[in-house]
């Protein structure tokens, strides 16, 4: 299935054209994991987490809380993910581009393999690869919204201020495979302004990830055994 175009004045004008596919329910997940932990030291996505990894949790997480197919992005250390992964309910995407560093062209692997398998899905979930802490019941929280509003912009926002991960419907793929390396996912949320609504979550875990040995340390003993 080709990604679809949209409509440049944002939603598409007619439900089916280039919007989600009528009577789909499902939502994707690309999750970005191809980089190289350079600030903490050690490689993020196979340090523990519970009875795993932690690429393992957000795996489980994301399709525990009703996302699917979940695919992770890979780059740096590739199989070592994949191995961990294998048995899961995620599948790895290699990201040939993995050392630009550039999390937006991970998405943009995601996006692209989903549309390439020509899964039928009204969007994906863009998610971060070192946030194991989010629970499922969140999740559902964002995936229920998708159902309500499936061609918005769903953003998880605790005390207005926003996190991940982020929907983005199927109209949008076009736009967000259409950034340039110097873009970000926040360049595409600010073209997308007008299209987002915000579901309001009562954790601050959306918007807390793990880029140094401390913050991994601190989000273990608030988050690690925590349903």
């Amino acid at each position: 299935m080709p990604c679809p175009g949209i409509h440049r004045s944002g939603r598409p004008k007619t439900q089916g054209e280039f919007g989600p596919i009528e009577g789909v329910k499902n939502v994707a997940a690309v999750v970005a994991a191809a980089g190289f932990s350079s600030r903490m030291g050690r490689f993020k996505p196979l340090l523990p987490w519970r009875f795993g990894t932690v690429i393992e949790s957000v795996a489980a997480a994301l399709a525990g809380g009703g996302a699917s197919p979940v695919y992770v992005v890979t780059g740096h250390r590739a199989e070592a993910i994949a191995d961990q992964l294998k048995g899961s309910p995620a599948e790895a995407v290699f990201n040939a581009d993995y050392r630009q560093d550039e999390m937006l062209r991970s998405y943009q692997v995601g996006v692209e393999a989903l549309c390439r398998a020509d899964v039928q899905v009204c969007g994906a979930l863009l998610a971060l690869g070192d946030q194991p802490h989010i629970p499922q019941n969140v999740i559902r929280q964002i995936i229920g919204r998708v159902h309500v509003e499936p061609e918005a912009v769903v953003v998880p926002s605790y005390m207005r201020r926003r996190g991940h991960p982020v929907y983005v419907p199927q109209w949008a793929f076009s736009e967000l495979l259409g950034l340039t390396e110097s873009k970000s996912l926040r360049d595409l949320l600010d073209s997308l302004a007008e299209e987002i609504v915000y579901e309001t979550v009562d954790s601050d875990c959306i918007r807390r990830d793990m880029d140094t040995p401390a913050e991994y340390q601190s989000l273990r003993a608030e988050f690690e055994w925590v349903d």
